[in-house]
């Protein structure tokens, strides 16, 4: 078959039918202990507590568009809320939401406006700092050996978490139909002495594409 001559929505198609879970290989029979059992209880990505945070961002659009912003989130492991703040390097806020349950846009000039972009954001804030809203249905390895833990989540997706050499991490999103939709990479680095990274990557799929380049500043414990 020549790839190359496939009119491009045939071409999509197949693409769309190679979707799927990667497989997971599970404990041996030797008892070796999986390797998801590696992540211990919660996922070292995953902050404790309340937490104020402090990125650089850098956001990369499909239209080809680079944005370069400062990221403010205040959040609460243990209620599941945040509240997430964009502002231009000069501190002019252009964006601010917050979720307690429910979401709450309290000020969003163009282009972040949209209210689409507004449940996306949340949604990927959430996704980068909070464990997963679902139970875990496997854990071992995938085929390059690294390890795994697959949490089935209540809209029927799935958030696979990866560990990675040098204390590194990686989330996979994906939908019921098991499309992968977001790709999270946590590159630690020297990080901070709290645990956070010191780069997170995102990148979104699906019909939204972009990129955020999250660069740690600062983060310290909220009271």
């Amino acid at each position: 078959m020549n790839v190359r001559r496939l009119p491009a929505a045939l071409l999509l198609l197949l693409l769309a039918s190679c979707a799927g879970l990667p497989s997971i290989t599970p404990r041996d029979d030797r008892g070796r202990p999986e390797a998801g059992d590696a992540f211990g209880g919660a996922h070292r990505g995953f902050p404790d507590g309340r937490w104020q945070v402090l990125h650089a961002i850098r956001a990369e659009m499909a239209d080809g568009r680079a944005l370069v912003m400062m990221g403010l989130t205040l959040m609460s492991a243990r209620d599941r809320t945040h509240r997430s703040v964009l502002l231009t390097l000069e501190g002019f806020v252009v964006f601010d939401a917050e979720y307690d349950g429910r979401l709450t846009v309290h000020r969003a000039l163009p282009p972040f406006d949209s209210p689409h972009f507004a449940e996306g954001l949340m949604e990927d804030i959430r996704l980068i700092f909070f464990e997963p809203d679902g139970p875990v249905v496997a854990s071992g390895t995938l085929k390059d050996g690294g390890a795994v833990r697959r949490h089935r989540l209540p809209d029927g997706g799935t958030v696979d978490l990866e560990l990675l050499p040098g204390d590194d991490w990686r989330i996979r999103r994906y939908d019921p139909s098991e499309t992968l939709t977001r790709t999270v990479r946590a590159t630690h680095g020297r990080g901070d002495q709290n645990g956070f990274p010191q780069a997170v990557e995102l990148t979104a799929a699906g019909g939204q594409d972009y990129r955020l380049t999250m660069t740690l500043i600062e983060a310290v414990p909220a009271n």
